[in-house]
């Protein structure tokens, strides 16, 4: 097969929001196991595995919207860089192939929650992106179930406390992730047609909106230590202090006008989640005493 083209459908896969979400997967695994224990691979490989089909069948949904942004236009299907059958035979690859790994090595819940959060994110997500610009409140479902697929696969319930703390956490963050991107690149969802909440409000009052949602992205974080998802006053502290750092570090903004400000408030966002991440893992491996 083409260099060329192995690398067009890795694109197609977003890898970073891919890795992103698999990772998650494996924290909510680690957190109700309290080690590494042997099916963690296949876990996270097979979320690894639907979630890049899923990204790449969003690719495919979009491609005429993707073809009409200058963030996007450049993606491997509106630039000719693969045609569309070979796509879809990659995301079906893809998609079944991660399906039928959790089924057969984690269990019937991990694969009904992994297509549930394919069907959820393609089938409903996207085409509402069109229809309303607050697809995004019901589309930060997509973001929560990751990490309750990864404490399925381990052998946890998914009505227990703790991983639906934990799920309300990865819900809340996905609200000022997107409301960052579009202060970046409203006017180009607004040229693609999409219902673009920057065509209703100001920079300002989304601004303002965000912030409120980052506040309790960080409140949902203290929660964690609240009600003893994450044990042990080490641990505790690093989170209430990273929780008060990002606070801080989004109070009073300049109206968030510059994109390299944008730029960098997106980056702590992401800094932010992935600390909270590493750690719910530490502590479950290394233990609440240290």
């Amino acid at each position: 097969m083409d260099a060329k083209l192995i690398h067009s459908l890795i694109r197609l896969t977003k890898p970073i929001i891919t890795l992103s979400v698999a990772f998650s997967a494996l924290c909510g695994y680690i957190l109700f196991s309290g080690t590494f224990s042997s099916g963690w691979f296949t876990a996270w490989f097979g979320v690894l595995l639907i979630a890049a089909g899923s990204s790449a069948l969003n690719q495919v949904q979009e491609r005429h919207t993707d073809a009409m942004m200058e963030r996007t236009r450049h993606r491997p299907l509106p630039a000719g860089q693969v045609k569309l059958r070979h796509a879809l035979v990659w995301v079906l690859l893809l998609s079944g192939s991660g399906a039928l790994l959790l089924f057969l090595f984690a269990g019937i819940w991990p694969a009904l929650l992994a297509i549930l959060t394919l069907v959820w994110y393609n089938g409903l997500y996207t085409p509402l992106k069109l229809k309303t610009p607050w697809a995004i409140l019901p589309g930060a479902v997509v973001g929560a179930l990751p990490p309750v697929i990864g404490w399925t696969a381990a052998g946890g319930a998914v009505n227990e406390q703790a991983i639906v703390l934990v799920a309300a956490f990865f819900f809340m963050g996905q609200i000022p992730h997107f409301w960052l991107i579009l202060l970046r690149y409203g006017q180009d969802y607004q040229k693609a047609g999409f219902p673009s909440a920057t065509a209703l409000l100001s920079s300002g009052q989304i601004s303002r909106m965000t912030f409120v949602w980052v506040l309790a992205t960080a409140i949902s974080a203290v929660f964690l230590f609240v009600f003893q998802v994450v044990q042990g006053w080490l641990w505790g502290s690093m989170i209430m202090i990273l929780s008060l750092a990002l606070i801080i570090s989004f109070y009073q903004w300049p109206g968030l006008k510059s994109p390299q400000h944008l730029n960098r408030t997106f980056m702590i966002m992401n800094l932010y989640f992935l600390s909270i991440m590493l750690i719910l893992i530490a502590q479950s491996v290394l233990g609440a005493s240290m």
